[in-house]
């Protein structure tokens, strides 16, 4: 693992998902990278929340500073809620992964409850099939039929606090009940107790090749 990217149907998911690990890896010197599919534009009245695209783009850039991680601007992304697997959208992550020398590639979980998640797994699915490593994440802990079941784990009681700093980066309308961010690093503890760590960040592997 020398050049690794977090793709994420939205701005917060990276972090949220990978976020103490991309911050561990960025200190071993490895080359971290965070490209976003979406707009991120929400607007959901049923629960008071109203997401604007330039407010996350800023917040994203100011979350990947925190960490170290290199953002990949996306020039024309998908409208929230829209995002759909095609030749197009495949093309332009596997370019991605061709011209930064990618090797290592998270994704989201393809059994997730967002319909934006289970796009993207299915567009980088397709975009890394020459990556060595693959490996899923979820970034929302969402209760399904399909459980989550990560088989990898990063230990990152060490980079906890640059996980924490750069979701604190993000306006109180990406905190989703104001529950989000805490619930996720409640389950990196659980996480973290179950492997005798503090912290610690799961992954199912999609598959897996040692150098």
């Amino acid at each position: 693992m020398k050049n690794i990217l977090i793709i994420g149907a939205h701005f917060d998911d990276a972090e949220l998902g990978a976020g103490g690990s991309a911050a561990k890896w960025v200190s071993q010197g490895k080359k971290v990278y965070k490209y976003t599919l979406t707009d991120n534009e929400t607007i959901f009245p049923q629960r008071n929340i109203h997401v604007k695209f330039e407010d996350s783009k800023r917040q994203s850039e100011q979350a990947a500073k925190a960490i170290g991680m290199v953002e990949i601007e996306n020039t024309d992304p998908a409208p929230h809620g829209k995002l759909m697997f095609g030749q197009e959208q495949m093309q332009r992550v596997e370019s991605i992964i061709f011209d930064y020398n990618i090797d290592t590639v998270i994704i989201h979980f393809n059994g997730d409850a967002h319909q934006d998640h289970v796009e993207a797994c299915r567009i980088c699915l397709a975009a890394a099939r020459h990556c060595k490593n693959i490996l899923q994440y979820q970034s929302n802990g969402y209760i399904m039929d399909n459980e989550f079941r990560p088989t990898f784990f990063v230990d990152i009681t060490d980079f906890i606090g640059q996980k924490k700093k750069a979701l604190a980066c993000y306006g109180t309308e990406h905190n989703r009940m104001n529950r989000l961010f805490g619930t996720n690093l409640e389950r990196n503890h659980l996480w973290g107790y179950a492997n005798e760590v503090e912290y610690a960040e799961g992954f199912k592997v999609i598959k897996m090749m040692e150098d």
